[in-house]
């Protein structure tokens, strides 16, 4: 029995769908139903079947549920048995917003109290990295979003982050919504501030703009401070450009629900690096 099988099929159980899956897991779909199959032969009885074209888990998948649960939680205890004496891997992802205004100051005071940890960190979008935390390819991941995340995760929630509408011009929002010309500048669609802003403008104002999507924060300011456009970031991104002159406040009335989150698997967290880690943002 392949120990990816199981993964699959607690993936499945949760999205009751192949595809999200699939995803989720960066498999194919003839992979995920190939994995199944495989399972169900191996066990002799069916885990999964279709009602009115929707994935249902079968009395005998809701009896597997737990013990795959349970040997999830064993494995990764055996894969991080070795960081209870201060020592092995530590995986981390972030979106670039929170790795500057507040995981890299907290790496170093890590890297003090456990100097022979190794640290991985990868920059991906917020949506990114909760997916990767749930597959366990990470063992702490950070995300900005208005709402909550997976339930089967542990979520600390890091505050409310403050949210900036700037341009390299001084102008009043209605002027900005009555420019036609106007580019927002942002990054990926999946950005947590990018769809708080878009969704809001929209239901507030009934007003779209043209979008040009840029892969860095840095990127983004550059362009904006060139005057091809205006852009809605984190203060901390941006507040040296606004105290130098470089980019100017533009206050709307874009209601702000997006918080930092650092999250952690539930059965990960007995780890002794991991909640050394979480503490140091309490």
């Amino acid at each position: 029995m392949d120990f990816r099988e199981l993964i699959t099929f607690k993936t499945i159980s949760e999205t009751r769908n192949f595809s999200r899956a699939a995803d989720i897991l960066g498999y194919t779909q003839s992979t995920v139903s190939m994995q199944i199959k495989n399972l169900e032969s191996e066990l002799g009885t069916k885990l999964f079947e279709y009602k009115k074209r929707q994935v249902m888990i079968t009395d005998a998948g809701l009896q597997l549920l737990p013990m795959v649960d349970k040997t999830m939680e064993n494995f990764s205890e055996i894969k991080n048995w070795n960081q209870m004496e201060g020592t092995g891997v530590l995986k981390i992802a972030a979106p670039e917003s929170l790795t500057i205004s507040m995981l890299a100051p907290k790496l170093k005071q890590f890297q003090l109290l456990y100097p022979h940890v190794q640290i991985e960190l990868q920059n991906a979008t917020c949506l990114h990295n909760e997916e990767i935390l749930l597959r366990g390819d990470v063992d702490i991941a950070f995300m900005m979003w208005p709402s909550k995340p997976s339930l089967r995760l542990i979520d600390h929630d890091l505050g409310e982050q403050t949210m900036i509408l700037v341009s390299s011009k001084k102008q009043t929002f209605q002027q900005l919504l009555n420019d036609d010309q106007a580019n927002f500048i942002i990054n990926e669609p999946e950005c947590s501030y990018r769809n708080q802003f878009e969704t809001s403008l929209w239901q507030q104002h009934q007003r779209q703009f043209k979008t040009i999507s840029l892969p860095s924060i840095a990127a983004i300011k550059s362009v904006v401070i060139g005057g091809l456009g205006f852009s809605y970031l984190p203060f901390e991104m941006i507040k040296e450009d606004i105290e130098q002159g470089r980019l100017f406040v533009i206050k709307n009335d874009i209601v702000n629900h997006v918080h930092g989150h650092l999250l952690t698997r539930k059965y990960k967290y007995k780890s002794e690096l991991i909640s050394g880690f979480v503490n140091l943002f309490k």
